[in-house]
């Protein structure tokens, strides 16, 4: 349309601009000239800019051929009336309120065209977003299905599809519990296991393993399993929509099962077994300790568990792991080797083998041992030695009691004989007297050889044990060298009965009376006390001294045949001769000592009623033998 404007203030210049740009959405006007007598109106320098016409005269403009609109933009309603009176009858004229109203509305109509434009571009990146979601959906190896917070199906996935064998136009947007019915699900989808109920009453994600699939199963056997993950999605009216994944884990569940069943297992022959089973990691921690080894060390499996040996064992103990560990790993392979540890304050010995346990990848991953307590099989062998080494000095003193015995008897008969006659005060008389008293002690040690050796034929019979202490004490008790030694019988109120041979348990405790005697140097008290065990039907008599008591490194060496501390004044032949006698009732002695606080010797006896050895036993086999003295 052919138009004049009227007036070349900013309201012309704006709307030539828009013209100019081709924002102007309601009209599209061919321009004529702008009208204004200002040469520096901002309208008028735009037009002059453009090559627009200008004129200074109102009726030089309404005289434009083929003018078709006039607008008025001044503001003036007398140029308004001007304008009226001179206008050409088929010119259209525009005042500036309507002028005004036009560019409002032109306003609006952009607007919703821009509008119009981002509407159109979001439903187009909707529609893209909702392609890629799909894409990502069907892309999953799991089973998905929306549904929204009635119980409809609002997207499935294409692996939906290929195991249910539906279409997703089949089931979206009906109830999921319809299309899980015609697909033939287990069970009735309870409210128990629906996790769409479970997790809209929550409103927190749910993974659960269960037999109840929300798809139809694919598995062939009744034994299976899926696992489930539900989670919520809140949508913008605030209703809640659940995405339902599952997929059949029953192969891994078997898998699982038959792993806890290999290590349930294996968890039962570590507990059984009597080896004590450690396992460490690289880092030097306990990672398992079967109950063996908790026993042994005294300590729980919540307490060694996750902790190094330096942290829960004895400094020794755990410095000797440490470092067979650490020379093990400089040289893996499984080896073998003796342990001396210290233990609740007794010594052990063990045989442990290590173990270099590997990961998946072949890389050290840790260190297994095993180790067996064979400290008393060690004692045990210690004993079979002991007691071939006692069988063997036995015979060696039976033979030489037998035929040390009667020379020595023809020496102290003739050696008497001389001493009668001879001359009081003589050299020959001193001689003979030392001849006598050497050749009497050379006797004594061939009685003691022979109480070593049991050659005395043993009267075993059921006696109290009261009365031989009490004589074995009155044999000594007017001797000499007990007048500065007091004894202290404490003895059980009622008899103690056993079955041994009288005689040589008298010979025990006048031995052990005599070793208390000798260790106080002849002053003191000597203890005795019998007591009665109940529980292992043993009876106990404990001698203690008030002596000097017996130093630690002798301690495994006072029951061994020849050793003795008293130089001249013995033979090492006392309790040596004491253990085989007590060996021979099938009782035990054991001794408790403390440096300068005296020693205590405990002999205990099976009571009446236990099976006595009988003869056909080696030991006493060796008791029947018989020498002439």
């Amino acid at each position: 349309m052919k138009t004049i404007f009227v007036g070349g203030g900013h309201g012309c210049r704006a709307i030539l601009d828009l013209v100019v740009n081709r924002r102007l959405t309601v009209l599209s006007p061919e321009i004529l000239g702008i009208v204004d007598p200002n040469p520096w109106a901002p309208g008028v320098v735009f037009a002059g800019a453009q090559g627009w016409p200008c004129f200074s005269n109102l009726e030089e403009g309404l005289n434009r051929p083929g003018l078709e609109l006039v607008i008025e933009v001044t503001g003036s309603d007398a140029v308004l009336e001007e304008i009226k009176r001179i206008a050409p009858e088929r010119v259209r004229i525009m005042d500036h309120d309507m002028a005004r109203v036009f560019w409002d509305l032109d306003v609006v109509a952009q607007n919703l065209r821009i509008e119009l434009r981002k509407k159109t571009a979001l439903e187009e990146e909707i529609s893209a977003d909702r392609s890629r979601l799909r894409e990502l959906l069907d892309c999953l190896p799991d089973s998905v299905m929306v549904v929204d917070a009635t119980g409809r199906i609002e997207r499935v996935n294409r692996r939906f599809e290929e195991i249910s064998g539906l279409q997703a136009s089949d089931v979206e947007g009906e109830f999921c519990r319809k299309v899980l019915g015609a697909t033939g699900s287990r069970g009735d989808c309870d409210d128990e296991f629906c996790p769409r109920l479970r997790v809209a009453q929550s409103g927190r994600p749910l993974t659960v393993i269960q037999q109840q699939s929300c798809i139809r199963s694919t598995c062939a056997s009744g034994d299976c399993y899926y696992q489930i993950t539900a989670n919520p999605i809140r949508g913008a009216g605030g209703e809640t929509s659940v995405v339902i994944t599952s997929r059949e884990v029953t192969e891994q569940i078997r898998l699982a099962r038959e792993t806890e069943q290999l290590a349930q297992r294996a968890r039962q022959i570590l507990n059984t077994v009597q080896g004590i089973i450690t396992i460490s990691g690289m880092d030097g921690r306990f990672e398992f300790v079967n109950p063996r080894a908790e026993a042994f060390f005294g300590l729980s499996g919540e307490q060694i568990i996750g902790k190094t040996p330096a942290e829960v064992l004895p400094p020794g103990v755990a410095a000797m792991f440490e470092h067979h560990d650490d020379s093990f790993l400089t040289v893996p392979g499984g080896r073998s080797m003796e342990e001396t540890v210290v233990i609740l304050g007794q010594e052990r010995v063990l045989i442990t083998e290590r173990v270099l346990l590997k990961d998946y990848k072949g890389d050290p991953a840790g260190i297994c041992r095993v180790s067996r307590d064979v400290t008393e099989s060690r004692r045990l062998q210690q004993e079979i030695v002991e007691s071939e080494k006692h069988a063997a000095v036995g015979k060696l003193a039976a033979g030489v009691a037998h035929e040390l015995n009667n020379p020595l008897t023809g020496i102290l008969t003739f050696a008497e004989d001389l001493l009668e006659d001879a001359a009081q005060g003589s050299g020959l008389h001193d001689d003979l007297r030392v001849i006598l008293r050497e050749t009497i002690r050379c006797r004594q040690i061939v009685r003691d050889l022979l109480d070593f050796s049991r050659q005395t034929r043993r009267n075993p019979q059921d006696t109290p044990i009261e009365p031989i202490i009490h004589r074995a004490v009155k044999l000594v008790d007017k001797q000499a060298s007990f007048h500065d030694i007091r004894f202290d019988l404490a003895l059980h109120e009622s008899p103690l009965r056993v079955y041994a041979d009288p005689n040589q348990l008298q010979q025990v405790f006048l031995n052990l009376v005599i070793n208390a005697r000798d260790a106080m140097d002849g002053r003191g008290t000597i203890t005795v006390r019998s007591l009665w065990r109940r529980a292992k039907r043993r009876v106990v008599v404990e001698v203690a001294d008030e002596g000097c008591g017996i130093p630690p490194e002798n301690m495994d060496k006072i029951f061994e045949p020849f050793f003795s501390t008293k130089g001249d004044r013995g033979n090492g032949l006392g309790l040596a001769a004491v253990r085989s006698i007590i060996e021979q009732h099938r009782g035990e002695i054991t001794v408790e000592s403390q440096a300068g606080a005296g020693s205590t010797f405990s002999v205990s006896l099976p009571t009446v009623g236990m099976e006595f050895p009988g003869p056909e036993t080696a030991v006493a086999q060796l008791t029947d033998l018989s020498v002439e003295e």
